[in-house]
């Protein structure tokens, strides 16, 4: 019985652990579906399904946290933004691709602090990334990194480098994310205000606008027209600078990506909790089951105890009843034998001195080999008396004399 025990627990929770695997990601959907969620909140969601479902692997956890981390740097929410990066790495380096994982870090960590305006940590870390290493980057990453070069070398008023970094960016990114393309626009009016081109500002400036506008990234608007406003405040067009500045004004109002950040925290901080709550009820119900298995292996062992008294006294009975049996078996025999009604007579029958000797022998219980060796005969000899006692007596074996 006992042996049936961790058999009946295999088969009550691998089915609760399976149907918990099986339906994470649905049960997810229905604790958020009843919200209207912008397309953030659904990146953002799809990340927690990746991240928190047993069934992801190390580089699936690893692109969900690096997703996490471009989602809150679109929102200048760079403090979490670092965090996932931390924590994507982390996961990235038990993959197979630690290079590659080391390589995407640093790139997206120098991003950062490019966007920070922390551009000491910028020229730290350059050295560090070499042009073998961005080949591993994708393409749309390596117009981002291009196109961080050129404003290096535009501070330090290297612009032939800078204007050519900035046309190798523009190419990967007509090719991979033309969305992108008012980042590279947005470093060449930088470039040309400082070498004081006019009309290359105004062109790159309506270039930057158009792809912006194309592929409403509210976020690239905004800078375009920030950008402008700031340039046409220095050369003294006050009424142009204040149309960008309103332009400013009405987008970001639109955008509000401070607002859009906090939401999305408020969003992770109810997955969680809504995670932590299904971790409580699954180990409520794990508690349940062991009490009832613990419960049952009591009875169990209980009802065994008891079959086993009973098994130990009927055995008990039944050795005192076959002991009774056996001693009145042997009281008949003795009977029997004292009374001579199993007794052979050996005077009603013509037997030899020498077989009567045998005979004698045989009732000591002596083998044919020691009869033999004492009447001083062989042991076949001894076994040809024996026959003619057993013809002459009637009796088939031994015991009978």
């Amino acid at each position: 019985m006992l042996r049936y025990i961790p058999l009946i627990l295999s088969f009550i929770l691998l089915p609760i652990n399976s149907k918990n695997d099986q339906n994470y990601s649905q049960d997810n959907q229905q604790d958020v579906s009843k919200e209207e969620l912008s397309e953030v909140d659904q990146r953002l969601l799809r990340c927690e399904h990746i991240i928190y479902n047993p069934k992801s692997s190390n580089k699936e956890i690893y692109k969900a946290y690096l997703e996490k981390c471009h989602i809150y740097k679109g929102l200048f929410n760079y403090t979490q933004a670092l965090e996932n990066l931390e924590l994507a790495k982390k996961v990235g380096l038990l993959t197979d691709e630690k290079e590659k994982v080391d390589i995407e870090y640093k790139v997206e960590r120098l991003f950062i602090h490019f966007d920070l305006l922390e551009f000491d940590k910028v020229i730290e870390m350059m050295p560090s990334i070499s042009e073998e290493d961005i080949t591993y980057l994708d393409v749309e990453k390596q117009g981002f990194y291009y196109s961080a070069l050129a404003y290096m070398d535009i501070r330090q008023e290297r612009y032939i480098e800078g204007d050519r970094y900035l046309n190798k960016a523009l190419v990967l990114l007509e090719e991979s994310a033309p969305k992108h393309l008012p980042l590279v626009y947005r470093k060449k009016i930088s470039m040309y205000k400082k070498q004081g081109l006019h009309d290359k500002v105004l062109e790159s400036f309506e270039k930057g606008l158009y792809y912006a506008e194309k592929y409403k990234v509210d976020i690239y608007l905004i800078a375009m027209y920030d950008d402008i406003s700031y340039y046409y405040s220095e050369i003294g067009d006050f009424e142009n600078a204040l149309k960008a500045t309103r332009k400013v004004r009405t987008i970001g109002t639109k955008f509000n990506g401070n607002n859009k950040s906090g939401r999305l925290q408020l969003l992770e901080r109810k997955l969680q909790e809504q995670r932590a709550q299904r971790e409580i009820d699954k180990q409520n119900k794990i508690r349940k089951i062991y009490i009832v298995l613990i419960s049952t292996l009591v009875v169990g062992l209980s009802l065994l105890f008891y079959f086993l008294k009973v098994a130990k006294r009927q055995r008990k009975l039944v050795e005192l009843e076959n002991n009774t049996i056996r001693n009145h078996l042997e009281r008949v025999t003795q009977e029997l034998n004292e009374s001579g009604q199993n007794k052979i007579d050996l005077d009603n029958y013509d037997l030899t001195d020498r077989q009567n000797e045998i005979i004698a022998l045989v009732k000591q219980g002596k083998t044919n080999k020691e009869i033999g060796a004492e009447l001083f005969i062989s042991e076949n000899t001894v076994k040809y008396h024996l026959k003619i006692i057993y013809e002459t007596l009637k009796i088939g074996k031994r015991t009978d004399l």
